[in-house]
């Protein structure tokens, strides 16, 4: 299979402050209920684990995590974390936030680094990403970004 893959890009847009919206992002108590993440801290170039497995993520169980590494922390505008498995390269995931008014914010999340992997290998990877990030990661933002949490 020749060709390349596209970046993973999506948007959502969320009934909340950017300032609201990068407290949720990004916040120790928060990123857990929106991304399913553990030992997060919220500090530039710390390691966090993303345990799609709710029962293993409510263990501490590390075994199928994805490891992840904060890479900027651009209050309240960008978060950029990488994205991968012990012993394969690095992807990447950034975050931006754009106020569009006082209560109405606009995510915009794009996941790249694809082009580092043969196409036929990664594409279904990448495909099924695609979909978690658009389908339930971003709606998770958001629900959470819009409620008393």
């Amino acid at each position: 299979m020749t060709g390349s893959v596209e970046d993973i890009v999506c948007k959502i847009e969320i009934d909340a402050s950017r300032k609201r919206v990068w407290d949720v992002l990004t916040g120790k108590e928060t990123i857990p209920i929106w991304l399913g993440c553990l030992e997060y801290t919220g500090k530039a170039g710390s390691r966090f684990y993303m345990q799609p497995d709710e029962a293993k993520r409510e263990a501490g169980d590390l075994e199928g995590a994805t490891w992840c590494e904060i890479e900027t922390l651009n209050p309240p505008r960008t978060f950029v974390f990488s994205w991968f498995f012990p012993d394969t390269p690095k992807t990447y995931v950034r975050i931006d936030l754009e106020s569009l008014s006082e209560t109405r914010t606009l995510v915009q999340l794009k996941h790249f680094g694809w082009d580092q992997f043969p196409v036929d290998i990664i594409r279904h990877i990448r495909d099924g990403l695609a979909g978690g990030w658009e389908s339930a990661v971003l709606p998770n933002l958001k629900k959470t970004a819009e409620s008393d949490v």
